[in-house]
């Protein structure tokens, strides 16, 4: 599958706008179109992962920031620059990320006892 870089780029644009109009859905679509042709850019997976965790859906940041790690893995291997600083920040969010579940679930577990 040829992935259109072009398309994509627009993709993240229109998101933008959709997020400054408060339509949040539409925004999470494109982002989530993006990030699954595993696009390499930081932005998508930035905002998605932003966005899941204000709505408190641990899961999908956690799943968002997994494959970040993946493209950017790549993206290091290819000797890009930037892949490197990007790479340690998306770990750095998935472990904090992965922190607040495990406490959330420690917290409802002593509220069921």
């Amino acid at each position: 599958m040829e992935i259109n870089e072009n398309l994509q780029a627009e993709r993240n644009l229109k998101a933008i706008e959709f997020e400054k109009a408060g339509e949040i859905e539409k925004a999470i679509a494109l982002y989530e179109e993006n990030i699954s042709e595993g696009f390499k850019g930081n932005h998508p997976y930035d905002r998605l992962a932003t966005i899941y965790k204000n709505l408190i859906d641990l899961d999908n940041e956690i799943r968002v920031l997994e494959k970040a790690i993946i493209v950017y893995e790549e993206i290091t291997l290819e000797d890009r620059l930037e892949g490197l600083p990007k790479l340690f920040r998306f770990k750095n969010r998935l472990e904090k990320a992965l922190h607040t579940k495990t406490q959330l679930a420690k917290q409802k577990k002593s509220k069921l006892k």
